[in-house]
């Protein structure tokens, strides 16, 4: 099954909402995939959807309906097997104004917060180490379990996150 995912970002404010993995997964219990990192927000297709539908599915449960897509703003970003990277700029997104609170389900528990990332503190002479070093300083994630920080530098998220902000600071 496909897997989408989006990343939301305002050029003219230069920022990039990025959720934050859980510790724990919510389904189960155990250490989450990449446990405190910076991830995207999206999931797996399970029931054929369109990409659109899943993404606007997913930023609604994960960013606990803070922010809505709209169905039509995803730009072609990053493919890796059978996951699909997007991102959306803001004229195809928008902040709901419901305030970030408890999870109600699961699938809003898979993300621990939204962090709002000041893309004018990246430099794009920097190598690729450098630029996700910044990512996970702004996302407060270097206190992340030392699997969850393994996980996500074996996954095509870190990837992902590599060529969108590298598109971003050309």
């Amino acid at each position: 099954m496909p897997k989408y995912y989006i990343m939301l970002v305002d050029r003219d404010r230069n920022e990039m909402y990025v959720p934050v993995k859980a510790f724990l997964n919510p389904y189960d219990g155990q250490p989450a995939f990449a446990s405190g990192m910076p991830q995207f927000f999206g999931g797996t297709d399970e029931d054929d959807d369109p990409p659109a539908a899943v993404l606007k599915k997913e930023v609604s449960q994960e960013s606990r309906q803070t922010l809505k897509l709209e169905s039509d703003a995803a730009q072609d970003l990053f493919t890796s097997g059978n996951m699909y990277f997007y991102w959306a700029a803001a004229d195809g997104w928008s902040d709901t104004g419901t305030p970030w609170g408890s999870a109600r389900e699961a699938n809003e528990a898979e993300m621990d917060r939204i962090q709002i990332v000041d893309l004018t503190q990246f430099d794009a002479d920097w190598d690729n180490n450098g630029l996700i070093e910044e990512l996970i300083n702004q996302c407060q994630s270097r206190d992340a379990p030392l699997q969850g920080k393994a996980d996500f530098d074996e996954s095509a998220t870190r990837e992902a996150f590599i060529e969108l902000l590298r598109l971003l600071l050309e």
